[in-house]
């Protein structure tokens, strides 16, 4: 490992989040555009492609929360490791959390396959035309899922490593690829077969399996932050629980955000194929939106991460401060474009009228939030970058689950579609008030997550595990 380049706990902080937070943001703007591309080709089969592949899209990550809390705990464990300077073991904890990725996603995809349709089924779609394809992109997903495991959990390990570049480059070649095979395999063109839905899906895992493909081999021939040319392949249990014991409630809280969507879905399906269509479309401009605030989140955690690591906790604390001022600044400001100029981001992805009109009131509704989600986003990535990342899940699921589930029932009962729209607006408000209270609690400064592991380092390289 370059550590010079890695070492976050030295140098301008501003300097360290813009450096991380660029490529990042960049990264996740490409990652998006393999679902962007992927549902504007899929958009001129008409409402019904969009609605299953937006179904479906919501039920994948549903049940990939579980690679979100992989790559939590890794880049915790990996980020504090690097910190404390302890290379080794930081090492032979990202060897654990890539084996752990391929194994859970594997299992995912044995158990979830059969149940594709009765998942689409479980958040009322009723029309047979989108359960037939959504059925068919859900399962073709499900047999490459370890592909999305991967990236994200690789993703995470060079980012604990002050890399952002590298998964960058990797996601541009990724996305080409993805771009490149959209058109060939959902519209048949040239030799390629036409295989509609089902095209736009096995693009997006070809696209995804090469990026995989090169990160693991920077990862084996010693050119990643972290190397794995000398470590050891072998699962360990023990610390792949570790893993997951710091990451799991990061899977609970993306699991709770991803049911709160299912539950609007739910409500928002006996309005037809052209509200779910205008709600995909409009959670996928929100996504994209929210790449800023991502990026400068995850650069934040890895920054937090290091100096909690080194126990220089003023430094951590001045970290998030810092990133959270970024990332409010562009998210508000890009809030305003969304608000005066809605309907022109929707027609990127259809030109169906009602579709227009349904969407560009609730993006209105939704873009008055984004400040309040640049606050959850960045403050709940700090808090897990120093070990916490039980109240962030609970913030979630009280904001969304229990607020903004509850509201939208009520006030579609009321007012209707309207209701649903402005019940989503006031969750995101909650929870970046709520997150931004815990935060200012500061309990968070008092968690040692390096203290009783430093036996268990020892014992792995006495073992050979890692020989450096």
């Amino acid at each position: 490992m370059n550590t010079k380049r890695g070492d976050l706990t030295q140098g301008g902080l501003l300097r360290h989040l813009l450096q991380l937070s660029v490529p990042i943001t960049c990264g996740y703007i490409l990652q998006d555009a393999f679902n962007i591309v992927d549902m504007i080709f899929v958009g001129r089969l008409g409402p019904a492609a969009i609605a299953a592949v937006g179904i479906s899209g919501n039920l994948l990550r549903l049940i990939a929360v579980l690679s979100l809390g992989i790559s939590t705990g890794a880049g915790i464990l990996v980020s504090q490791y690097l910190g404390a300077r302890n290379h080794a073991q930081a090492g032979y904890v990202a060897m654990q959390a890539i084996l752990l990725a391929f194994f859970a996603a594997i299992g995912i995809g044995i158990v979830g396959y059969p149940l594709a349709e009765f998942g689409l089924r479980a958040v009322r779609t009723t029309d047979i035309e989108v359960i037939q394809l959504g059925t068919t992109y859900m399962q073709i997903i499900l047999i490459g899922i370890s592909a999305m495991f991967l990236s994200m959990t690789l993703g995470s390990i060079f980012r604990a490593g002050g890399d952002a570049v590298t998964p960058m480059v990797v996601l541009i070649l990724s996305t080409l690829v993805n771009i490149g095979l959209d058109p060939l395999l959902i519209f048949g063109l040239w030799k390629f077969p036409k295989l509609g839905v089902a095209g736009s899906a096995y693009a997006t895992l070809i696209g995804r399996g090469v990026g995989v493909v090169i990160l693991l081999f920077l990862c084996f021939s010693g050119k990643a932050p972290i190397s794995l040319r000398n470590v050891l392949l072998r699962a360990d249990l023990v610390e792949m629980l570790d893993i997951l014991r710091l990451g799991i409630y990061s899977s609970m809280q993306g699991f709770w955000r991803h049911l709160s969507r299912l539950g609007f879905l739910w409500i928002i399906g006996p309005y037809g194929k052209f509200a779910v269509a205008a709600y995909t479309i409009c959670m996928r401009l929100r996504i994209l939106v929210m790449n800023p605030g991502f990026g400068i989140a995850n650069a934040v955690a890895p920054v937090v991460g290091q100096n909690m690591g080194a126990n220089l906790i003023e430094r951590a604390e001045k970290t998030a401060k810092i990133g959270n001022i970024l990332a409010t600044t562009v998210m508000t400001g890009i809030g305003i474009l969304f608000l005066v100029y809605p309907h022109m981001f929707i027609r990127v992805f259809t030109d169906d009228q009602e579709v227009i009109k349904i969407g560009s009131v609730y993006i209105q509704f939704l873009s008055l939030t984004f400040g309040f989600i640049a606050f959850s986003l960045v403050l709940g990535k700090a808090l897990n970058g120093a070990g916490d990342t039980f109240s962030p899940m609970i913030i979630t699921l009280a904001a969304q689950i229990g607020v903004g589930l509850g509201l939208v029932i009520i006030l579609s009962h009321f007012i209707g579609l309207n209701g649903v729209w402005i019940g989503i607006a006031l969750s995101n408000v909650v929870q970046g008030i709520a997150m931004w209270i815990w935060y200012r609690t500061g309990k968070w400064k008092t968690i040692k997550l390096m203290s009783g592991r430093e036996n268990s380092t020892r014992k792995v390289v006495k073992n050979g595990v890692q020989r450096l």
